[in-house]
């Protein structure tokens, strides 16, 4: 049989027992294992934080990667567009410089025809008075000679020109 002094000890060396456990073995295991669930949550929760962040840092940098393309890209074509308009302006300049050459070139030459032109009238008149003088000395008065003059100079200015 069971004695009731023993039951009694017992139980109550049982309720001692279990109050001590639960005060200093299940008390301080609860709060301990409560401390490495918040940990353990804290630790989840920032890692979540750190992913949206370099999820965020990721887009900005595919933002900035693009923007960088886009303006490279803006930089070449205006790039282009100058030496286009350059190379332009270029041809314009040696088509006008050609043609100023060539103007002024005509002109020379047209300048240095009058010249000849104008040095051979001289000489064809001056050879056409002495032969005309020595031909007409003895039979021609002084005013029909420099009227003949006259109009051989005209004739071969009409014949030049």
């Amino acid at each position: 049989m069971v004695e009731v002094g023993t039951l009694v000890i017992s139980l109550l060396t049982f309720l001692i027992m279990f109050w001590l456990i639960q005060h200093f073995a299940f008390k301080p295991l609860a709060k301990m294992l409560e401390q490495r669930r918040n940990h353990v949550e804290t630790q989840i929760a920032e890692a979540e934080q750190g992913k949206t962040e370099a999820e965020k840092l990721l887009a900005q940098q595919r933002d900035l990667l693009e923007q960088s393309r886009r303006e490279a890209r803006e930089l070449l074509e205006v790039a282009r567009v100058r030496a286009d308009e350059q190379a332009r302006q270029l041809v314009e300049e040696a088509q006008l410089q050609s043609q100023r050459i060539l103007t002024e070139g005509r002109a020379l030459i047209e300048r240095e025809r009058a010249e000849a032109l104008a040095g051979v009238l001289g000489q064809v008149t001056q050879l056409t008075v002495e032969l005309t003088t020595k031909l007409l000395r003895d039979h021609v008065s002084e005013a029909v000679h420099a009227e003949m003059l006259k109009e051989a100079e005209q004739k071969l200015g009409e014949l030049v020109c």
